[in-house]
């Protein structure tokens, strides 16, 4: 099967699954907006969930990731499953080691992590110290969680996708569990919540576990942990990607601060737009760039001709998703925000201003899966230190766009100075690997760039008027389900029909790759 067969079926059936994780996650949310709203009690939940979720993103699925796959990937290539299964076993006795200290500092150091990302939760009694206690009991799960991310890699690198693509169904069940057992069963005890999070992240680790033990590398302790030099190497590689990746869930945290400055229940609509955004995001972009880097960590070995297409086509595949799905969350960002969370305590001024958020967000979602697709390239060249200064850059100027546009534009500027950080990631990236000659060539990419704008073009003009006509009710409901699908097939009918008349290769080309037949 060639590496364009394989990009596309691990990324299109890592999208299905991921979708139904997706699913379950908003049930999580929408559990969350109706019996709590947006207000003190989900403010101080779904900030204390954030910051060990940051570290997760900055230390086990990103630095880890980036580092752990191409290693692994290499090993496997030579075929020394001795060899490669050391290593595995150095690795998980590396985390086990660590990982006990980390989560200790982190339960020590609650209150100074909320008041650095939250402090104007002091101004409402009872805010800051519900936050600091909800830290505290969540922060296991961020050892759980990077044990299935070490799960995560050693199935990745193994061409297993599915599976960890799956892992976040039980943890949006579980905190939507824990929700209802918090205001239903127990009288308001959020502390359930957190154990709802524990039990997901436990589920996480235990169902990849098994994934490795099938794959013949179960991540069992061994030993190396300090002295395996390729647990050194992946070490050094660690730390430059550090600051690269940890750049979006740092914004993402940091915008939390800004949002706290705006009011109460601004934290819950600044969260609950960028959930809405990560619906495609998580679904396809995600997945996408997730399974490019073993791909092209293995290919360049072979020929960086061959990566430098693959890329090209991965950017293309981008382009596809990305550009037709910001058109339509820009346009119909309130009524999407009304039908996955309007309703119970979720009010129609909570709606408005999470849509305000989102259309923000929505219009940086190309430029923070570019980013993410770059920063794999080279990483898979083994370059660390391109993907540091588009990130020191991306956090600059996330930070003076975040002071200036807060105050006079409430999340909907938290959320503009998230995507503007992303834009200039993105410009950095294409500099710097351009200058390493590792981008495809322009008529690879651009004409088919130019093409989804055009048609993306054509699909939001197709659901502004179809909004106009039929406006979808702003809040959760049979009706508002079926009229926001309907509008979301109509402008997915026009964008294809619009390809098609503008003669896009790409749609052969995925019925090619779809019908498993050779591309030209």
């Amino acid at each position: 099967m060639s590496t364009r067969r394989r990009l596309l079926a691990a990324t299109g059936g890592m999208a299905v699954i991921t979708l139904v994780g997706r699913v379950a996650g908003l049930v999580r949310d929408k559990t969350v907006a109706v019996l709590l709203g947006a207000g003190m009690v989900s403010d101080a939940f779904y900030t204390a969930f954030r910051i060990p979720n940051m570290f997760r993103q900055l230390l086990a699925e990103g630095a880890l990731h980036a580092a752990f796959i191409p290693t692994l990937t290499e090993l496997r290539a030579e075929g020394d499953e001795r060899r490669t299964r050391a290593f595995v076993s150095a690795m998980t006795s590396l985390l086990l080691l660590a990982l006990p200290v980390i989560v200790v500092a982190g339960i020590v150091a609650a209150p100074w992590l909320v008041n650095l990302f939250a402090a104007r939760f002091a101004a409402t009694p009872g805010t800051l110290e519900l936050t600091v206690w909800l830290t505290r009991l969540m922060f296991p799960y961020l050892g759980l969680i990077s044990l299935a991310a070490l799960a995560q890699g050693v199935l990745n690198a193994s061409g297993r996708f599915l599976l960890p693509a799956s892992t976040p169904i039980a943890l949006g069940l579980c905190i939507a569990g824990g929700t209802v057992a918090a205001v239903l069963v127990f009288g308001g005890r959020p502390e359930w919540m957190a154990i709802g999070a524990l039990v997901g992240g436990f589920l996480q680790f235990a169902m990849q576990w098994v994934g490795c033990v099938r794959v013949g590398l179960p991540l069992l302790p061994g030993r190396g942990a300090f002295s395996d030099p390729l647990v050194r190497r992946v070490l050094s590689l660690m730390a430059p990607t550090v600051t690269t990746l940890g750049i979006y869930p740092l914004t993402i945290l940091l915008s939390t601060r800004f949002a706290a400055s705006v009011g109460e229940g601004a934290v819950t609509c600044i969260y609950n737009a960028s959930r809405a955004n990560e619906l495609v995001y998580g679904v396809v972009i995600v997945q996408l760039t997730t399974a490019v880097l073993p791909m092209l960590a293995a290919e360049r070995l072979a020929s960086e001709q061959a990566a430098r297409g693959t890329l090209g086509f991965a950017v293309r595949l981008l382009s596809a998703v990305a550009l037709p799905s910001t058109v339509f969350a820009a346009v119909l960002a309130t009524p999407v925000v009304g039908v996955l969370f309007g309703g119970g305590r979720y009010t129609p001024v909570a709606v408005e201003t999470a849509g305000a958020a989102l259309v923000m967000y929505a219009l940086g979602m190309p430029f923070l899966g570019l980013s993410k697709l770059l920063a794999s390239a080279s990483f898979a060249w083994k370059d660390t230190r391109s993907p540091v200064l588009a990130s020191v850059v991306n956090l600059a100027v996330f930070f003076v766009l975040g002071v200036v546009l807060t105050g006079p534009f409430g999340v909907g500027g938290v959320a503009a100075a998230t995507s503007g950080g992303q834009v200039a990631n993105a410009a950095v990236l294409l500099w710097l690997d351009g200058k390493h000659r590792r981008l495809p060539s322009a008529r690879d990419v651009l004409p088919a760039v130019a093409r989804h704008a055009v048609a993306a073009v054509a699909l939001g003009v197709a659901v502004f008027l179809a909004q106009r006509a039929f406006p979808v009710p702003l809040v959760t409901s049979v009706r508002s389900i079926a009229q926001l699908v309907a509008v979301a097939l109509l402008g997915g009918l026009v964008y294809l029909g619009a390809l098609a008349a503008l003669r896009a290769p790409e749609l052969r080309e995925a019925k090619d790759l779809l019908l498993r037949r050779r591309v030209a």
